[in-house]
């Protein structure tokens, strides 16, 4: 992956895919972060040696594969930033409320990080902080009952923090795009 993300930024690409350093459902893991340094940072650490672009300009990471406002806010966690380009099929068309709620949740995901990393939840655990923001912004709490199966996993307790009490108040969507 180095040598293609090497290339891409010698010949001027605008972006390149990444993966989701398997946070989606690509393959991959947490330290494939170093593939997004290597296209934005002017210097990175390689797999062998360190890379030095000498102001090359940047390539964009782009991320795709099963993304949605409830995984990126640890997606960018992990990568320490949020200078992506999110190429979100299902997390934004497969929201129960539409394509266009379901971009604006993933936006919300990306807001909900930023504020949770700027202290603005005090000291509470990421997932926590998501939670918080999805109390008051409606497109990011729908996500929660339109991908439950991630929610369940990386949201422990959302359903009771939700205000969701009971199975009649919790209706899964009919279908399974992330």
């Amino acid at each position: 992956p180095f040598v293609h993300t090497k290339i891409s930024r010698v010949i001027g690409a605008s972006g390149i895919h990444v993966g989701t350093m398997s946070f989606g459902k690509m393959e991959g893991d947490a330290s494939d972060k170093n593939i997004a340094y290597m296209l934005q940072d002017d210097e990175a650490d390689g797999p062998y040696y360190r890379q030095e672009w000498q102001g090359m300009k940047e390539t964009t990471p782009i991320i795709s594969g099963g993304m949605n406002s409830l995984r990126l806010p640890a997606f960018f966690e992990n990568l320490g930033h949020s200078n992506v380009i999110l190429t979100a099929g299902g997390g934004a068309f497969g929201h129960k409320d539409g394509p266009k709620i379901g971009a604006i949740s993933c936006r919300q995901g990306e807001e909900a990080w930023k504020q949770w990393k700027a202290g603005q939840f005090g000291n509470i655990s990421l997932s926590d902080g998501v939670i918080e923001y999805a109390k008051t912004h409606e497109e990011i709490k729908g996500a929660f009952l339109t991908f439950q199966k991630d929610a369940d996993q990386i949201y422990p307790g959302w359903k009771e923090k939700l205000g969701y009490t009971g199975e009649s108040s919790v209706q899964a969507a009919s279908f399974d795009w992330a």
